[in-house]
């Protein structure tokens, strides 16, 4: 037993040598635990200081800081109200954001799973047609059922219906989505298989039924200008001003087709001044790509100055053009008549625009325009009917 005592008394090694029990690995676990509690409180306090580096590039209204609880409900809405807060705040919450969209530029991702943007050829961006059945839809192979199909027809009969009964030419405008003009720049994995678009189904079932309803295809004219210039944006869901120009004389046609006697001529590309920008689109902010995805922004800038622009209430802009004796328009828009509304705006007298794909008809009567149009993107044929006001879905039809 002897040897047992000898080594049972042997002190450890580092203090046989001096040292201290306090050595490299004691330490190491003290800086571990100090950047451990810094991990976690320096989000909070970077709250409270706004340390980030990196500015919030997302489209919308940040939570506010809700304020000390005044009253017993607030007391028990505050935790709520805070995380919503601090969610929205806590320190370098933008860098590391950023930080996860530079690691799936990186990482060469087709797809970019927390937003549905496609990333296809040569730097181009595209939204999904349907978030639901996003890679069907693009390939084709989501088309309309048949009762789908009814419903969409019913809705523009009746919108048809409500304005031509009041006296009000009524035409339609599908600008076609980005893909269906450059498909070639789309992954190869989302190749079309399928042969006909939702819009192709629809324009088949107008003319098959001999619809009164106008659709306008711009498709035919888009696929031509694409020879002469880029005219949609690479990081943007939208056409830009070459795409908007390309599609301005067919929409003045039509109108002029259904207003006979109005003389409407479209605006020569000379009245237009072209300029380049470099700049990144809403597709590359909301993947916080703005600097790894930018582009040449052409733009075509009106030599003479815009209409007056003035904006009453309910939403609307109306814009004045230079010859009150021409005829006016109401036109039902969504985003992308922001780029066609300097071509259009100044052939009428007045045009009423209002962005909504919900038709409020008692709005246009009101406003007792020459021509109504409706223009909505292709896309929306992947949503659900939109529910119009009850005037316009209380039409009969035949």
């Amino acid at each position: 037993m002897a040897w047992a005592t000898t080594i049972a008394a042997t002190p450890p090694r580092q203090i046989e040598r001096g040292g201290s029990a306090r050595g490299p690995r004691h330490r190491a676990r003290v800086v571990g635990a100090v950047f451990f509690a810094a991990a976690l409180f320096l989000p909070f306090v970077g709250a409270g200081l706004h340390w980030d580096p990196v500015a919030s590039s997302e489209n919308r209204a940040l939570a506010k800081f809700p304020g000390m609880p005044k009253n017993f409900q607030q007391v028990r809405m505050f935790s709520d109200l805070f995380m919503g807060f601090y969610r929205d705040h806590f320190g370098f919450r933008n860098t590391l954001i950023r930080g996860l969209a530079l690691g799936r530029y990186h990482g060469g991702l087709g797809m970019d799973l927390s937003t549905n943007i496609i990333i296809g050829r040569d730097g181009w961006l595209f939204y999904p047609v349907s978030i639901r059945d996003g890679f069907l839809a693009e390939r084709n192979l989501d088309p309309f059922s048949p009762s789908e199909l009814d419903e969409w027809q019913q809705l523009l009969e009746k919108r048809n219906k409500f304005f031509t009964e009041h006296g009000f030419p009524f035409i339609v405008i599908i600008p076609p989505d980005k893909q269906s003009i450059y498909a070639e720049m789309m992954p190869e994995r989302f190749s079309r298989v399928g042969p006909k678009t939702r819009l192709d189904q629809l324009i088949d079932r107008l003319r098959e039924t001999h619809s009164p309803v106008r659709l306008i295809d711009l498709r035919p004219a888009l696929l031509e200008a694409k020879k002469h210039h880029r005219i949609y944006f690479q990081t943007d869901t939208h056409w830009n001003d070459y795409g908007a120009f390309a599609a301005y004389p067919v929409i003045l046609d039509a109108i002029q087709s259904v207003l006979p006697g109005r003389k409407l001529a479209a605006q020569p590309m000379s009245d237009f001044s072209p300029r380049t920008t470099r700049r990144s689109g809403d597709l590359a902010r909301y993947m916080d790509l703005y600097y790894e995805y930018n582009e040449d922004w052409p733009e075509l800038v009106r030599r003479e100055p815009f209409p007056a622009i003035t904006s009453p209430d309910n939403g609307m802009v109306v814009t004045h053009g230079p010859d009150p004796k021409a005829p006016s328009l109401f036109m039902y828009h969504d985003s992308f008549t922001r780029y066609l509304g300097k071509f259009l705006g100044p052939n009428f007298s007045r045009v009423n625009w209002l962005w909504t794909n919900t038709l409020d008809g008692e709005l246009a009567l009101k406003a007792k325009p020459d021509v109504v149009v409706d223009e909505f993107l292709e896309r929306l044929l992947y949503a659900p009917v939109p529910p119009d006001s009850e005037d316009i879905r209380d039409q009969k039809l035949p």
